[in-house]
């Protein structure tokens, strides 16, 4: 007995599991949230640092100096980025310095390389510093044991730099969600091949594939199979002993061949849910398997994409404690009509812009090439007319 969407989501969550966390390389941890807040073991930076190329100086050596009227000073020592300070300057010295230079003790600025006459063993300066002037203080950006990364927050190309900057190389993520595609059906040929009469490419795999990338999902195989229902019941059984998601198209509506249902529970599979009162994507099955989830979609695009979005997506946000990947609700005016009633709850595919939303005409099962550039779903309620233009909708952003 289909299910409204709402129950089939609660559904979907009450069975996903929180994956493991696994300490991953912090390149390989972009994209994923933290499950642990990470905090610094050093300041930074973590010593008192030049920004720039000069001299170290005590700043009242040169309060009196003038283009006119330079103030010399004696060169005493000579340091490149990454040498350790070798001496404490006196009154009357300086060290010469390169940018990213530990600055010697006794120093309380950097005079600008631009305002001194580059002397080797006598530096003459031309100009007044304050003390604490071009200085890069020790713990300035953070001390010991500060939070630099929170628990929940989503590692980006900055977060994980500043994790390297503070001497981190893995951090604690979840691992990633490990998924098996199988297409289904008789009449399924795959790209690249000659397509014989009767036949059509598969498509589904790819968009499911490119899909998962995009969320993060590692897909570990993706098979065509035949309708078979041994064939299923052996290759589900053995795929969700390798996988967390099993995600298959066709062969879960109620033809002679539809045996997605029937190979699932022979498999081994407790069958959650087989229809959701939407459309597209009502015959929509969902399974445990072991400790894998079997989500059994419908062979046509555009009904086995919409299911995805709506059911998979909260899926992986609690299996991966990542709540960006929830879909998010929203609300914009039609642009241009869509002429049919919806006695159902329906799904459009529809591209979103400045609060106007643009549902395109073509907008059959079978079809994905209107789906190019849509960035949103268009919920329409059971019982709806026709849209029209200027009609308040509720959309939810892909």
């Amino acid at each position: 007995m289909p299910i409204t969407l709402e129950k089939a989501r609660d559904l979907v969550l009450q069975y996903a599991p929180v994956l493991e966390e696994e300490l991953a390389p912090l390149h390989e941890a972009v994209g994923r949230c933290l499950t642990r807040d990470v905090r610094s073991g050093l300041p930074q930076p973590p010593f008192d640092r030049s920004p720039l190329d000069g001299y170290a100086v005590v700043a009242a050596d040169i309060a009196s100096a003038t283009p006119e009227s330079p103030v010399s000073l004696r060169v005493v020592d000579k340091l490149w980025a990454g040498m350790p300070a070798r001496l404490c300057i006196e009154q009357g010295q300086a060290v010469r310095l390169m940018t990213g230079c530990m600055i010697p003790p006794g120093a309380d600025a950097v005079i600008r390389q631009e305002d001194t006459d580059l002397g080797g063993e006598t530096v003459r300066v031309f100009h007044p510093v304050d003390a604490g002037k071009n200085v890069c203080y020790q713990g300035e950006e953070y001390g010991p044991d500060a939070l630099l990364l929170k628990k929940g927050s989503r590692i980006d190309a900055a977060g994980a730099a500043v994790a390297a900057g503070a001497g981190f190389t893995h951090l604690p993520v979840r691992r990633r969600a490990r998924a098996v595609i199988l297409t289904t059906g008789d009449e399924v040929c795959q790209p690249g091949t000659t397509l014989p009469p009767g036949k059509i490419y598969d498509s589904n795999t790819t968009y499911l594939m490119a899909r998962l990338h995009q969320l993060g999902v590692e897909t570990i195989a993706a098979l065509t199979l035949a309708d078979d229902l041994k064939v299923l019941a052996d290759d589900l059984r053995r795929c969700a002993a390798e996988a967390d998601l099993l995600l298959t198209t066709g062969g879960v509506s109620v033809g002679e061949k539809d045996l997605l249902e029937q190979a699932a529970k022979a498999a081994g599979a407790e069958v959650i849910f087989h229809g959701i009162t939407i459309k597209p994507g009502m015959p929509t099955l969902f399974a445990a398997l072991g400790d894998a989830r079997l989500l059994g979609l419908s062979g046509n695009p555009f009904s086995a994409a919409v299911p995805f979005e709506l059911l998979l997506r909260p899926m992986l946000a609690k299996m991966t404690e990542d709540p960006t990947l929830e879909l998010r609700a929203d609300t914009a005016l039609a642009a241009q009509e869509f002429g049919k009633a919806s006695p159902t709850r329906r799904f459009l595919r529809a591209f979103c812009e400045q609060g106007r939303v643009f549902p395109p005409a073509a907008q059959s099962n079978g079809q994905m090439r209107s789906m190019i550039g849509c960035n949103c779903l268009i919920d329409v309620p059971a019982g709806s007319g026709m849209i029209r233009p200027g009609d308040p909708v509720n959309i939810l952003w892909l």
